[in-house]
Order: structure tokens, then sequence, then C-alpha cells
């Protein structure tokens, strides 16, 4: 039994953990296949559908705080626009199944959907982040990344890897007020179920910068400060994210 099996087998034996009203073991129906990290299922319950997703082994080296998660998740909760959350742990999230649609590039181009989709991110930006909350220091979250890379490459990306601590060492030393970021708000993770969006995979949600999710979806409209700073960092962060979980 592989170790991903094994951790998805002890969720559903710990069903009466769950924050759900249930008078049964729940039941796998199958696995949800499009993430990159994660493995996701499928699970009947007495009470309807849920996801299981069972988190990545290598979490930590990803830059994921799981305690950030469930805060951040609850805060945001608050309007409606995540799935429940019914258990939490290092190991596995058990949430809501959402039966609906998951945007696609193309929608981010309707104006009318655009229109909705920066409504609520107002809406998520104007929750007050916790007085205690951390700042997003993107220097150090990006040289999180590199450290693990091999020397070499960043011999050969020296020049690249200059320009990309140069754009995060601006943005650091701005003048701005952290806000609640998805900070992985690509169209797969946008999911729109009878008129109403629902934004998934919150684990890479931080207290960071105001335009760092708006310059990812919309980057040619953004309208705020520092647009080519948060546009190389945007893409330096998929880019070391890809070669750290390759």
């Amino acid at each position: 039994m592989s170790s991903v099996d094994e951790r998805l087998q002890k969720a559903l034996s710990d069903w009466q953990s769950w924050d759900m009203p249930l008078g049964a073991k729940p039941v796998l129906v199958k696995e949800l296949h499009g993430g990159k990290t994660n493995h996701s299922f499928m699970v009947d319950t007495d009470c309807g559908k849920v996801v299981v997703r069972v988190n990545a082994e290598n979490s930590s080296h990803l830059g994921i705080n799981r305690m950030r998660e469930s805060e951040i998740l609850s805060l945001v909760s608050t309007l409606g626009c995540v799935p429940q959350t019914f258990f939490m742990s290092e190991q596995v999230l058990v949430s809501q199944y959402i039966d609906g649609k998951c945007w696609q590039q193309s929608d981010l181009n309707n104006q009318k959907n655009l229109h909705k989709l920066q409504s609520l991110l107002d809406k998520i930006q104007k929750i007050s982040v916790p007085e205690k909350s951390i700042k997003r220091n993107y220097v150090a979250y990006c040289q999180h990344y590199i450290q693990q890379l091999p020397e070499s490459f960043q011999l050969v990306e020296k020049t690249y890897l200059k320009e990309l601590n140069h754009a995060a060492e601006t943005i650091d030393q701005a003048d701005w007020q952290p806000v609640i970021n998805h900070h992985d708000l690509v169209p797969e993770n946008i999911m729109e179920s009878e008129g109403q969006l629902f934004l998934l995979d919150w684990e890479y949600a931080a207290y960071g910068h105001p335009g760092i999710d708006p310059i990812r979806l919309y980057p040619e409209q953004y309208q705020g400060e520092l647009v080519e700073e948060l546009k190389t960092l945007q893409l330096g962060i998929d880019k070391l994210w890809n070669l750290v979980n390759c």
C-alpha cells in the first residue's frame, strides 16, 4: 500500500473526528485528478459528498504552512466563497464537495466574469488581517526555493535570479499593507456553481501584497504600482516552484 493510500485510509478510519454528524464510515468513490502535488478523492458520506485531500509529502519544501492555510480558510469562509472545512491536519483536508465548473483561461477574457472575480477579490482583501500575522517576505520566499536548487543552476541563472531578487526586494521595501492572498489563483482554482464563485486550494495563501493575485489573473489590466516588479516576481515564483517540484 502506498503512502497516499495509507493516509487516505487513516483519514477514512478517523471519520468520527470530522466536524460532521456522521452515522457511518464514509465510502471512497473515486480519485479526483488534476492536482499537481496533492491527491484528492471524492468520498460519499450520509451527509453528502466530500473531498479528502491527501497532502503532498514535500509540502514544507514547497513553502506550504498548514496552520496558516487553516487560519486563512477560516477568515475567508465568512464570505461563503470556499468549500466548508470539516477536518484538517498536516496530512489531510476534508472539505465540502462543490459540484460546478472550473474556469478556463477563456473565462477570464469575459468582462462580466472578470468584474465578478474582481469584486470577490476586493471583498477578500477587505477582511481584517490578524494583528500577529506575519507579512509575506518575498525575498525570503524566493530564497527558500532557490536554496533547494543545484548550485550549477544557480550559477547558470545568476543574472535571472539577481533580477528576481531585485524585484522581490523592491516589493518588500515598498509601503503597502498586507492582505489575504491566494498566491495560486490560476483558472483551475476558480469554480462556478449555480452562479456563485468558489476559490479552491488555499495551501499557498498568505498575508501578502495586494497586487499579487490580480497580476497573475489580469496582468495587462492591473492598475496598481510596481507592475513590472510584480510580474517578474510572479513569473519567477512559478518557475522556481516548477523546478523544486519536478
